[in-house]
């Protein structure tokens, strides 16, 4: 695992769910100073050096603006509770812009979904023209808001997601996912989360749209 020398001030929303748990534990394996603000803290667990975490509403641009000063970076793994209709993913995005801008906080990265990609392949089409249509349209509005922001972002868009183990080799390509992912790309929770904080350590995909996956020479 490769690390910055230099501890960072990061911000996480969805903390409590798979990549955002990730994003935290390994956050913290890095050394940085985490604040997670999230609407049920205990979900988290007992306290841990380097983590504060802050009851929240992320729909309220003014209360993250405030617990968002001085931090360096935004991270956010918002995500539906499930395929029927939500619109979280981007009424977060929404409000998440309007306090960063606030804040003067400018680097973010979001979790978006592969299903996105033209070229996904006919059963990924079919996928998100069925069973994740709510969330391929929801994580689009997404994506348009961040997009049209002025912040420094970077939008990661992983396709089926595992709880495997964190292996910190995968694929990584700009406006698609790795050519050789294969038809049934998957990339573990934790490996999302190593992506994106190897990624706000030493940029390289600033504003650009990045596919993540295993590949054939990477298997899962």
């Amino acid at each position: 695992m490769t690390s910055t020398k230099t501890s960072m001030r990061l911000f996480i929303l969805g903390a409590t769910g798979g990549i955002g748990r990730q994003l935290v534990d390994q956050a913290l394996e890095r050394h940085h100073q985490v604040t997670a603000f999230v609407r049920s803290p205990q979900k988290l667990g007992a306290p841990r050096d380097g983590l504060t975490v802050i009851r929240g509403d992320v729909l309220n641009a003014d209360a993250m603006s405030a617990a968002l000063r001085g931090h360096d970076a935004v991270l956010s793994a918002l995500g539906p509770p499930g395929p029927s209709r939500n619109t979280i993913t981007s009424d977060g995005a929404r409000a998440t812009v309007a306090a960063m801008q606030s804040a003067g906080v400018r680097h973010v990265l979001v979790v978006g979904v592969a299903a996105l990609f033209p070229d996904i392949g006919m059963l990924g089409r079919m996928l998100r023209n069925t069973l994740l249509r709510n969330i391929a349209d929801d994580s689009a509005e997404m994506e348009r808001i961040v997009e049209a922001s002025k912040l420094d972002w970077t939008i990661v868009r992983p396709p089926r997601l595992t709880n495997g183990l964190r292996r910190e080799h995968y694929g990584v390509a700009d406006d698609d996912l790795p050519k050789d992912a294969g038809g049934n790309a998957t990339i573990s929770r934790a490996d999302v989360a190593h992506f994106m904080l190897e990624e706000v350590e030493q940029p390289g995909h600033m504003r650009q749209i990045v596919g993540i996956a295993y590949t054939k020479r990477v298997k899962p």
